[in-house]
C-alpha cells in the first residue's frame, strides 16, 4: 500500500501498510518522532452515528488504562475528517492466527493466558467496565525476551460502563459463539460474569481447538441459542489424548454454568484456581529434560541458554535415568504439599461466605483432593425414591425455562433485526452524475449510484430519478431499481434519457431486505411500502 495515500490524513506518521479490516481499518504505521511502530484505527468518512457512538465510548476506556495486558492507546482524534485513535503495534499477532497456525496450545500457555486475562479482569471490572466481547481476534500477543508469550486485551468497541444504558444494538454486535446465555435472554442485564464466561469459551477452545458450541449455518441462530441454553458443554478433550489438570477442568466447569449468579466470577477464586492447575501440571512434567530438546512457545534469547523445564510435552515419558538425582527426591514431595496447600485455600475461598467456620450452601457441594484424588459428597436426608422425584421436578422446571428464555432470545433477536433494518434504509445513499444536458434541454447518459453503508444486505432498492424543468417542475420520475447489494457494497446503472428537463436528481423509494425467520435470514424479500 503506497505510503502517500494516507499521510494526510494521519499527520506526523507514515502508513506502512494494512493489518486489517472490518467495521473499522487497522493500519501499520512509524511514528515519525520517535521511528515507534504503531497501529491506526480509523473508520471513513460515511461512518454512521452509533459507530462513531462506539468509537468514542472505546477511545474513552481504553486511554484511561495502563497495564501490561493491556494494548495501549497513544493518541485519539475524534476530530480528524476520518475519525482515528493510535495504539502500540503488537508484533506477534491474534491469538486466532496462533490457533488457526497451532490449532491448540498447551496447557501451561493457556494457563498462563487465563492467569493474565484475569488481571486485565480485575482492573476494567473495578473501574465498572465489561469487555462484553472477549474473543481470540480481540487478545494480541507477543514474545518477551524470556521466551514466555504475553498476551494483550484490545478493542473495547464495544465494552460499555455501567452506567450506560444498554441498548439492543450492544447485542448485535456480540460474537456469539462465546457469548453467556445471558446475553440471549436479557442483554440489559449483562455485567462482568459474561466476560467471565467469554474466558471459559476461550480457554476451552485454546485447550480442545474448538469452542464448546459452534453455531452451524444450516442450524440457525435461534437453534444455537437453545443449545447454548439447555445443554452442557462437552467435557474438554485435549487433541493429544493428554488428561488435563484436575482443577483447570473445574475451572473450566465453573465459568461456563449457565446461570449468571452461579458462574465463578471471582478474581482471586479463579487465580488460585488456575495457580494450583499450574502446579499440577508441573507435577505430572517431573522428568528429566532431553537434551537439545526445543520448548515451544518458551525458547531462550540465546542459543547458549539453558531450555525451560517442563514446558515441553514431548519429553514426557522418555527413559528415566539409571542413577536420580538426590535433589528429585525431595522436589515431589514438595510440590505435592504446596498443591494440597492451595487445594485447600481454594476451596476454602469458594466455598466459603466470609465468615470462620461456615460454609457456602450448594446443591451439589463438591471438595477436591488433588494428592489422592477424592470426591466428597454432602448426602441428603431425603430417600432415593425422594431425590429421584425431585431431580425430575427440577429438570423440567429447567427445560420449561430454557425453552422461554429461547422464545424471549427469538423474539428479541428478530426486533433487533426488524430496527436494524430501519435504521439502515435511513442510511441507503443514491447519487447522480455523468448526466449530459442538451442545448434545449434534456438529459442523456445519467449514472445513477446506490451505496449501502450499513451491515444490512438488500435484495432489491427502489430508486426514483427526478428531471426537473428549468421553471422547477418535475418533467418526470422513473423508477430504477438496484439488485442485490451488501453491507458496504454499492452499485450504479445508466438511468432512462430525458427528452427534457435540465437539473436531475434521485432518492431512495423503498428498500427490501432480507426478512428474519425462527432460524435466522430468510431468502425472500420483506417489501416496504
Amino acid at each position: 500500500m503506497p505510503t502517500v495515500s494516507f499521510n494526510t490524513n494521519f499527520p506526523g506518521y507514515d502508513v506502512l501498510g494494512e493489518i486489517n479490516r472490518s467495521n473499522a481499518r487497522v493500519l501499520k504505521a512509524r511514528h515519525v518522532a520517535t521511528g515507534d511502530l504503531v497501529a491506526i484505527k480509523h473508520f471513513s468518512l460515511n461512518t454512521d452515528a452509533d459507530t462513531l457512538r462506539r468509537f468514542e465510548r472505546e477511545s474513552q476506556i481504553m486511554t484511561q488504562l495502563a497495564h501490561p495486558n493491556i494494548v495501549k492507546v497513544r493518541e485519539v482524534r475524534l476530530d480528524a475528517d476520518l475519525p482515528y485513535l493510535v495504539m502500540d503495534f503488537v508484533e506477534g499477532g491474534s491469538l486466532r492466527q496462533l490457533l488457526k497456525l497451532r490449532n491448540h496450545l498447551p496447557t501451561e500457555v493457556v494457563i498462563r493466558l487465563g492467569l493474565q486475562m484475569l488481571e486485565v479482569f480485575r482492573l476494567i471490572h473495578a473501574q465498572g467496565i465489561v469487555h462484553r466481547d472477549i474473543k481470540p481476534e480481540n487478545i494480541l500477543y507477543h514474545q518477551l525476551a524470556s521466551g514466555e508469550l504475553n498476551f494483550l486485551l484490545t478493542d473495547f468497541g464495544v465494552a460499555r460502563l455501567h452506567e450506560q444504558p444498554v441498548t439492543v444494538t450492544g447485542q448485535s454486535l456480540m460474537t456469539y459463539e462465546y457469548a453467556a446465555p445471558e446475553q440471549f435472554d436479557n442483554p440489559r442485564l449483562v455485567g462482568e460474569t459474561a466476560d467471565y464466561y467469554a474466558l471459559g469459551v476461550v480457554l476451552y477452545e485454546c485447550l480442545t481447538g474448538r469452542v464448546p458450541f459452534v453455531l452451524h449455518n444450516e442450524g440457525g441462530l435461534v437453534t444455537f441459542m437453545n443449545t447454548v441454553l439447555t445443554m452442557p458443554p462437552p467435557p474438554p478433550v485435549v487433541p493429544s489424548g493428554e488428561p488435563l489438570p484436575a482443577s483447570l477442568r473445574m475451572v473450566l466447569d465453573k465459568l461456563l454454568i449457565k446461570d449468571p449468579q452461579e458462574r465463578l466470577h471471582n478474581p482471586t477464586a479463579v487465580k488460585l484456581g488456575l495457580k494450583q492447575a499450574e502446579i499440577e501440571e508441573l507435577n505430572a512434567q517431573q522428568i528429566p529434560t532431553v537434551p537439545n530438546q526445543t520448548v515451544p512457545f518458551r525458547t531462550a534469547p540465546s542459543s547458549s541458554a539453558k531450555p525451560i523445564e517442563g514446558t515441553d510435552r514431548e519429553v514426557r515419558g522418555a527413559k528415566q535415568p539409571d542413577t536420580p538425582s538426590p535433589k528429585r527426591s525431595v522436589w515431589p514431595m514438595a510440590v505435592l504439599g504446596v498443591t494440597l496447600l492451595l487445594t485447600s485455600l481454594w476451596a476454602y475461598w469458594y466455598f466459603a461466605d466470609g465468615k470462620p467456620g461456615t460454609t457456602r450452601k450448594s446443591a451439589n457441594p463438591l471438595s477436591v483432593i488433588i494428592g489422592n484424588s477424592t470426591e466428597t459428597t454432602e448426602l441428603s436426608d431425603l430417600t432415593v425414591e425422594q431425590t429421584t422425584r425431585k431431580q425430575e421436578q427440577d429438570e423440567e422446571k429447567r427445560r420449561r425455562k430454557a425453552e422461554e428464555q429461547a422464545r424471549l432470545a427469538a423474539e428479541a433477536a428478530r426486533k433487533q433485526y426488524q430496527d436494524d433494518v430501519e435504521n439502515a434504509r435511513r442510511e441507503l445513499e443514491a447519487t447522480t452524475f455523468s448526466g449530459k444536458v442538451g442545448l434545449f434541454g434534456g438529459v442523456k447518459d445519467l449514472k445513477v449510484k446506490v451505496h449501502n453503508p450499513t451491515n444490512v444486505a438488500f435484495k432489491q432498492i427502489a430508486v426514483e430519478v427526478i428531471y426537473i424543468k428549468d421553471n422547477g417542475e418535475t418533467f418526470k420520475s422513473p423508477i430504477m431499481y438496484f439488485n442485490n447489494i451488501g453491507s458496504g457494497g454499492s452499485l450504479t446503472r445508466t438511468a432512462p434519457d430525458s427528452q427534457r428537463g435540465t437539473k436531475f436528481r434521485a432518492r431512495v423509494l423503498r428498500a427490501d431486505a432480507v426478512p428474519y425467520t425462527a432460524d435466522g435470514l430468510d431468502s425472500t424479500t420483506s417489501q416496504t411500502p
